[in-house]
């Protein structure tokens, strides 16, 4: 007799209200501790995500008020950064007329597929199940800032010294993170010795 596998609910659902819950504390206290106290009196009047131009003088003013905080000498900072783009700062180019809605709805999309991918995954699939609550950390997480601010803040800053100049991996967040390990999660279920076997594809897909 087959042995019943049940999915792990309770497990996912902390690791998806964990996600949310630290990325948007630790955007919360970047914003607090990463910027001077005149920035937080003057931000009112510089615009955010309107067009490049706006962009460019907001960041500026970003620039100027910025507190950073060293990790490690030469390599990693805190560092505050509003981003109206998507992960990473791809599409930075792209009109905020069209930036804003798309990512909107492919938030929300992402937030509702994500739930109906659960049911559908086979119980016995541990590291996709385990990837999906990442996914959706991080995507509702990115969505909240996108709502209420229309950015998203970064502040993790990578950079290695190169041919005399500082090189950084573009600015992330603890939701950023939340999607790559959920998407490396699900490399992992790719993989050959993670496959379904014909037998383990009619376990029991019942939640707990």
């Amino acid at each position: 007799m087959t042995k019943t596998i049940k999915k792990p609910l309770v497990s996912l659902i902390i690791i998806f209200v964990l996600s949310v819950v630290v990325d948007q504390a630790t955007k919360q206290w970047a914003y607090q501790t990463l910027l001077d106290d005149r920035f937080h009196e003057q931000a009112d009047n510089f615009p955010v995500c309107s067009n490049e131009a706006v962009d460019q003088s907001r960041s500026r003013f970003i620039h100027r008020h910025q507190k950073n905080i060293t990790v490690i000498d030469g390599s990693f900072d805190f560092r505050y950064v509003e981003n109206c783009a998507s992960a990473f700062g791809m599409m930075s180019k792209v009109p905020e007329s069209f930036r804003f809605p798309f990512f909107l709805v492919i938030s929300i999309l992402a937030a509702a597929f994500i739930p109906y991918l659960y049911k559908r995954t086979p119980a016995n699939q541990t590291f996709m199940l385990y990837a999906l609550p990442f996914v959706l950390g991080g995507a509702v997480g990115n969505l909240i800032d996108r709502l209420v601010y229309r950015f998203v803040i970064d502040f993790i800053d990578w950079y290695i010294l190169f041919d005399g100049l500082n090189r950084h991996w573009p600015t992330f967040n603890i939701a950023d993170v939340a999607i790559v390990i959920g998407i490396g999660l699900m490399i992992l279920q790719m993989l050959p010795m993670h496959k379904n076997t014909p037998s383990s594809d009619m376990e029991d897909n019942k939640t707990s």
